[in-house]
């Protein structure tokens, strides 16, 4: 284990080795968040947990993919809830791969690789995010298919034609979902409860139920 008493002390060793990641947003010289940005320009997979005395700043936490947050004082079971999450996430993105068959052969996949999936017709179009542009593969298959492989991870479907990578969200506006790699997409009438609802969970937070 680490400590750093800055954000440049940190990225001035070597980031990149560091699997979890925990960050006062209110930081000397750069802040938190600005830190997180470095970081993430070197290590996509870290998990990064914000610590702040203002629960608005973890929005700001879409920008980065941030795990969670910790608002001051925080006590043991928010810490707690807090590196499980990160745990998961680490466990997952060591195990879960996918193998579909493209026209060049057998590919393998890294699910947190994959910022969202897309169907037409009978194909789908894995975009994944190599060195911060977005590339393709082609398969054959279906929407029922993929979902049954991802849906139980990090993914969640915001119209008939999308499943999305919850963890490659930068921002949510106005019914549209924006994505590292620069893309934007729409959110469905039909699926916008179950999206949001996937969403929150994903940030920690607690769905409300009303009957």
């Amino acid at each position: 284990m680490s400590s750093f008493n800055t954000g440049d002390e940190l990225l001035k060793d070597n980031p990149n080795l560091f699997d979890i990641i925990f960050l006062d947003i209110n930081l000397p010289g750069l802040n938190g968040l600005q830190t997180a940005k470095r970081v993430r320009e070197c290590n996509q997979s870290a998990a990064i947990i914000f610590c702040t005395h203002y629960a608005q700043y973890a929005v700001k936490g879409y920008e980065v993919n941030a795990v969670g947050y910790l608002v001051k004082p925080f006590d043991e079971r928010a810490f707690k809830r807090n590196l499980d999450r990160a745990l998961e996430l680490l466990s997952r993105n060591q195990s879960q791969k996918l193998r579909i068959k493209t026209e060049n052969g057998i590919e393998a996949l890294v699910a947190t690789d994959i910022v969202y999936v897309e169907v037409q017709l009978h194909n789908i179009i894995y975009y994944v995010l190599s060195d911060g542009i977005l590339t393709e593969r082609c398969a054959r298959g279906t929407m029922r298919a993929v979902s049954a492989e991802l849906l139980n991870g990090d993914f969640s479907q915001c119209g008939a034609s999308y499943l999305i990578n919850l963890r490659h969200i930068t921002a949510v506006k106005n019914k549209t979902v924006y994505l590292h790699g620069g893309k934007s997409l729409p959110i469905s009438r039909k699926y916008w409860k179950s999206f949001s609802e996937d969403f929150i969970k994903y940030m920690g937070g607690t769905v409300t139920k009303h009957d």
